[in-house]
């Protein structure tokens, strides 16, 4: 495959995890229209091939693809949006289905250019595949599963209970032989089919709680069924008795998975550990712990020997049974991304992670994003840049805001890998700020440097805006006539104004030195969302949140017209530096670009899913986004 993933494994020892750990960077050619990408996106479900073989993540930006023996990324299978979870079969090699939950689509990995098949079919919550038979079936609403034919991509049954019971089909399993199919269709039952006759042959009951997992022996003589409770049911299948109860210190236990002797039971739980048992007498072996999230998936590999588990967020592990050890593992692989700050230089890009620690990039090279840093904060929810780019602000849930100097936490940097190998592994360790703005009463919203760098602003829950010094960290201004919070700011070109827009409908603009309100607009359908002045200071958008573009004169406060709108409620918008150009997205993931001068929309992308922040770069030849935890940087050149 033409540009393959570049993948470098490199054994460290660390002493503080006592293991090997193995940290992976790869570099994909970006799809068509998109500079490059930060972030793999948010992990939709993990799952492994019926030999055990590979293990397949499915992301916002794609199927990764890795050998489940070595850890190494195999392919990727791009240009797959909105996809949810996935299966092998042994001959196609892997199945997606959409989020939409209404299309099978069916993907060579070798290949990974385009859907081999893809079949339409009702609303699917679930999915499970029979290697022996080649059939994948798909659990959805009405309490109803159907059975299809991978590689006819024929419909060959539909199994749906008679009685007047509906329900959505949590769980479901194949035997190993195919014969039959257990199905979690109720908060406490399980049906058992007769997948040649489609005829309901048993139901268990037992469960206090929906089984959100099963799995059968390799032997077909027991089903383990796991609830979102604490326990795991074994039943015998010739009887279809229960024969036994697993239970212990598990949270939320999320995915079960038998050895391929049969020997052991593994369950990944909510808490990412791992509770190791011994299927025959029912005896907890160990219990692993090394995921700091829920785990998504735990698979035997090497002649049960070896267990492969991989988390919510994307960190693969792989563990030796006999010794209890982690051997190696892929960290830090699906970085999700909530919001992003650009430098007014262009150059850094400070991306805020989903586990509320900002990542900070060098894009000089925009094709070539490089990790250069990490801040170790207690949970920030907002960042920006200084105008001299020298420190960042960020907020915390502890309605104060810092001042971070970009010089700290710098990590040891490899050739062709940058990782961080000390005690800042996990948030252990936790940086301190410069400064800190301490005043407001409620959360902190929104946050806004001055151009000159000396003005810091926030808004907040509380409904004022305050104007921070940001030399000494001293309040400035308080700002009290808003009658809502206020959720964003923006200041002028010059400086010399800032806006506030809050949940009381309005767009009020003050002197920056004063405070005194010099405007008040009004005219909108719900709170204000997103500001941003023009490059010129005449203009300022806004948008609350419903289809319509608010552009006002800022001297005047009138209202001007601009001829597009949007399906949906528009959630950000920025202008390019230039004054070019203008961009607004939506909650459904349209992406429109105007020209400015001639109102005329030039162009429009359908992203998939709501953008969270947009951004210019380059006087307008890049635009950066956020969707779907996924950093973003698109090619604006005609």
């Amino acid at each position: 495959m033409k540009n393959r993933l570049l993948l470098i494994l490199i054994p460290l020892w660390i002493t503080l995890l006592c293991t090997f750990i193995l940290i992976a960077q790869e570099t994909l050619p970006p799809p068509k229209g998109i500079i490059a990408q930060i972030g793999k996106g948010r992990v939709g479900d993990v799952e492994y091939s019926a030999d055990g073989t590979r293990i397949g993540i499915i992301s916002g930006t794609g199927i990764w693809i890795y050998d489940a023996t070595t850890l190494q990324l195999t392919s990727v299978i791009r240009n797959t949006p909105r996809l949810y979870n996935s299966a092998f079969p042994p001959d196609i090699n892997v199945i997606a289905r959409s989020e939409t939950f209404d299309y099978l689509h069916i993907w060579d990995p070798d290949t990974s250019s385009q859907a081999l098949q893809d079949i339409e079919f009702v609303a699917g919550i679930c999915s499970t595949y029979n290697r022996e038979m080649g059939k994948i079936a798909i659990g959805s609403g009405e309490s109803t599963t159907r059975i299809w034919d991978v590689k006819t991509g024929k419909l060959e049954r539909t199994l749906q209970r008679t009685d007047e019971k509906e329900t959505l089909i949590h769980s479901i399993a194949f035997s190993p032989d195919g014969t039959r199919l257990a199905a979690g269709d109720g908060p406490n039952t399980i049906s058992i089919w007769d997948t040649a006759t489609g005829k309901r042959k048993h139901e268990l009951k037992g469960h206090n709680k929906i089984a959100q997992n099963m799995a059968f022996s390799p032997d077909g003589s027991t089903l383990a069924s796991a609830s979102s409770g604490n326990n795991i049911f074994l039943w015998e299948t010739q009887t279809w008795q229960q024969i036994g109860t697993l239970t212990g210190e598990m949270s939320g236990i999320d995915h079960i998975a038998y050895s391929q002797d049969g020997e052991l039971l593994a369950a990944g739980c909510g808490d990412g550990r791992i509770h190791l048992w011994d299927a025959n007498t029912g005896k907890l072996r160990k219990m692993l712990t090394a995921h700091q999230s829920r785990i998504s998936v735990v698979v035997f590999v090497r002649d049960s020997h070896t267990l492969v588990s991989c988390s919510e967020y994307g960190t693969l592990r792989q563990w030796d049974i006999d010794t209890g050890e982690n051997t190696l593992s892929v960290e830090n692989d699906y970085n999700t991304f909530s919001k992003f700050a650009l430098s007014h230089d262009g150059k850094k890009l400070a991306g805020l992670s989903e586990f509320s620690t900002p990542y900070l990039f060098d894009i000089t090279v925009p094709a070539s994003p490089k990790l250069v840093k990490r801040i170790h904060t207690r949970g920030a929810v907002d960042i920006a840049f200084s105008p001299d780019g020298k420190t960042f602000a960020t907020v915390e849930t502890d309605e104060t805001a810092y001042l971070w100097d970009m010089k700290i936490d710098i990590p040891k940097h490899l050739p062709g890998l940058l990782t961080e190998i000390d005690t800042t592994l996990w948030g252990m360790k936790i940086d301190r700020p410069k400064l800190s703005f301490k005043g407001h009463t409620a959360q902190i919203a929104c946050i806004a440097f001055s151009p000159d760098g000396k003005t810091f602003a926030t808004g907040g829950f509380d409904n004022t805006v305050r104007l921070w010094d940001t030399t000494t960290g001293k309040t400035k201004r308080i700002i009290e006539e808003h009658n809502g919070w206020v959720e964003s700011l923006a200041f002028s070109p010059d400086g010399k104004t800032i806006a506030s827009g809050s949940e009381d409908r309005t767009v009020r603009l003050w002197d920056t030195n004063t405070g005194e309100q010099k405007q008040v607009i009004r005219g909108h359908t719900s709170g204000i969302v997103d500001i941003a002045f023009s490059s010129d200071g005449k203009t300022i958008a806004a948008v609350a949140y419903d289809p319509n573009i608010y552009l006002w004169d800022v001297d005047t406060g009138e209202r001007q017209p601009f001829p597009h709108t949007h399906k949906r409620g528009i959630v950000t918008l920025a202008f390019s530096p230039d004054g070019k150009l203008f961009v607004t997205a939506d909650a459904d993931g349209i992406m429109k670009i105007y020209d400015v001068s001639a109102k005329k929309l030039l162009r429009m992308f359908d992203i998939g899913s709501r953008v969270e922040n947009l951004e210019f770069v380059m006087d307008g030849k890049i635009l950066v986004s956020v969707c779907d935890g996924i950093i973003t940087l698109w090619d604006m050149t005609p």
